[in-house]
């Protein structure tokens, strides 16, 4: 059995944590937020709801690490696929975050870390693609579009993973990103948004168990 680390997980809403909230109990506040706690085979879990957005987003991720993560930072939630094939009600791993609407190109891109996602991969399954974080939900076909076509290959969008990721990195922690489609690459953006959230918000985090049990089999780095 591997060294047993904490680690952390952001969801910007309550529902996208999933059935790990109320087996969680609450722990301490940092930086405005709740921090909640779960012991779980191969590990323990720090969980907080963020809030929407990269600057909420970017302060949960600070509150986690103050309240101690330290073997990485787990982004959860919906997103919004760019490409058909990314269906509502598929998952997808991330391999880069990007700030899209950051007009400085340097520093905006994050990459996951490639043992957190070959791990979580492994017990959820899922698509793997770029994550493409907006301040403002992309839910018109021109933006999705737009970005589809700045960016090669599947990718979707959201609101926060790439500000977590930017925390992440600065910190010198690992993090990972897992996300389930709400909304495909149609027309019907909030449409499918209000139909699909309540049954793929939570689907993510609750895969959560499954990742650090793994990654406790797996032993240290």
């Amino acid at each position: 059995m591997g060294e047993r680390r904490t680690y952390g997980l952001v969801c910007a809403l309550r529902e996208e944590l999933g059935s790990l909230r109320e087996r969680a109990r609450p722990l301490r506040r940092e930086l405005g937020h709740e921090v909640r706690e779960l012991e779980v085979e191969g590990g323990r879990v720090l969980l907080c709801e963020s809030g929407v957005g990269k600057v909420a987003a970017a302060r949960g991720a600070a509150a986690l690490l103050a309240a101690g993560v330290d073997g990485g930072i787990l982004v959860g939630g919906t997103c919004g696929g760019l490409v058909r094939r990314l269906v509502p009600g598929t998952l997808v791993h991330c391999t880069r975050a990007v700030q899209t609407d950051l007009a400085v190109r340097a520093g905006r891109e994050s990459q996951a870390c490639d043992r957190l996602r070959a791990a979580w991969l492994e017990v959820a399954g899922g698509e793997q693609g770029w994550f493409l974080t907006a301040d403002r939900p992309v839910l018109s076909l021109w933006r999705r579009i737009r970005l589809a076509r700045a960016f090669a290959g599947p990718a979707v969008a959201d609101m926060e993973t790439a500000a977590v990721a930017a925390v992440a990195d600065a910190a010198g922690v690992p993090w990972a990103a897992l996300r389930a489609v709400t909304d495909g690459a149609t027309g019907l953006g909030a449409v499918s948004f209000k139909l699909h959230f309540p049954s793929q918000a939570g689907r993510a985090a609750d895969t959560v168990p499954a990742l650090l049990a793994r990654l406790g089999r797996a032993g240290p780095p």
